[in-house]
């Protein structure tokens, strides 16, 4: 009888025909499954068709050569002269993009737009929550660095029109913000040059009153050119330390002391400290004035630059990013993906269904094979359905 019931069903037969009863089973029901197919097609092309159309608007940002913001990155170009191991010009060169992003992805940036373009109402949040405008604003919004090294960023928006302006307006948010960081970077760091180049004139009057009053008393001194050389050698060494000095002060301030720029200044002010102890102590005391006097000249010859350079910079308020591709209105949508959507459900439907079958013919081989522990287990669910 078992095995008239294996040859009678054709979804029951042995275990040893392997793929065989589930192919089978497939091609049996195969109207079934695309009919599912088909009419998940269908009702998912009805949803994409109602599903708002959005537009998307982008532009492409091409970063100073400058990156850094703020007094930070003028300082870094000047002073690139003055640091032979290039130090400096790695202080603006690893966190511009970085700082740029920082904007575009702030909370201070977005509000601005939201309320610039009322963009609660087109987002229609419930009770006017700037929360939940801002989590919809950032899932329509992307930012990205290319491999050139330029800013493209992006915004979705149902109107195309809406979403060319809200782009360019970012553009301008992003330069105001910069614009409003680097006046106040510059405003600080120029109060703390004002001071150093007050103290550095005031210390070279003092060295050449002292030179002065020296020839005035001893006559024309006369120095050798190798320690005039000495001289001029000890006073840039010292002029670098002083600058070094400058830098890692401004560094404590807007990076911390655990940033690797300011370690990799710290180690060159270390090798300069040394280098200078090297240096003979000679007791002729026109040298050491004469030396002193270097050293204060050296001082105020960078000094007085960076000092000008930061005036000029709390006073700027030009664009500090390039537009390289403004933001237009699109003419074609970019989401929703209809075909997208309408293939991926065409082809989850199948699998869904395929397995649905395949699992049905397992079911129908084990109740045939196992009909004793078939019935136990119906027996305990219909015990646990009552209790």
């Amino acid at each position: 009888m078992d095995t008239h019931g294996k040859i009678g069903n054709p979804l029951v037969a042995d275990e040893h025909q392997g793929m065989t009863p589930y192919l089978s089973g497939v091609l049996r029901w195969k109207k079934r499954i695309l009919g599912f197919a088909l009419a998940v097609t269908v009702l998912a092309g009805i949803v994409s068709f109602l599903l708002p159309k959005w537009y998307k608007s982008s532009t492409l940002l091409l970063l100073p050569r400058n990156q850094a913001l703020g007094a930070m990155g003028s300082l870094s170009f000047l002073l690139r002269d003055f640091a032979p191991t290039g130090v400096a010009g790695k202080l603006g060169a690893g966190g511009g993009q970085l700082n740029y992003l920082a904007i575009l992805n702030s909370r201070r940036a977005a509000e601005a737009l939201i309320r610039r373009f009322d963009l609660i109402k087109v987002y229609d949040v419930n009770d006017a929550s700037m929360e939940k405008a801002l989590e919809e604003f950032s899932s329509n919004f992307s930012v990205e660095v290319q491999d050139d090294g330029s800013i493209g960023l992006s915004i979705y928006d149902r109107d195309s029109v809406r979403a060319a302006e809200l782009t360019n307006a970012m553009v301008e948010v992003l330069n105001t913000i910069a614009i409003e960081i680097g006046t106040s970077e510059a405003r600080s760091t120029r109060v703390f040059l004002e001071k150093r180049v007050e103290e550095n004139r005031a210390a070279l009057a003092e060295a050449e009153d002292r030179l002065r009053a020296f020839q005035e008393k001893r006559g024309m001194m006369v120095l050798s050119e190798d320690a005039k050389a000495t001289a001029q050698a000890i006073g840039e060494l010292f002029a670098r330390k002083v600058k070094l000095d400058i830098e890692l002060s401004i560094l404590r301030k807007t990076a911390g002391e655990e940033n690797e720029s300011y370690r990799q200044l710290s180690l060159e002010r270390n090798e300069l400290e040394r280098k200078l102890s090297t240096f003979p102590e000679l007791g002729i005391e026109s040298f050491r004035l004469f030396r002193d006097v270097m050293i204060q000249q050296k001082i105020m010859e960078f000094l007085v630059p960076m000092y000008e350079q930061t005036r000029f910079e709390e006073h700027r308020d030009v664009p500090v990013v390039s537009v390289l591709d403004k933001g237009v209105p699109a003419e074609r949508k970019a989401r929703p993906k209809r075909l997208l959507i309408i293939v991926s459900a065409a082809l989850s439907a199948l699998l869904l269904a395929t397995m649905f079958v395949i699992g049905y013919i397992r079911f129908e081989l084990y109740r045939s094979e196992h009909p004793d522990k078939y019935e136990t287990l119906r027996s305990a669910f219909r015990v646990r359905r009552r209790a």
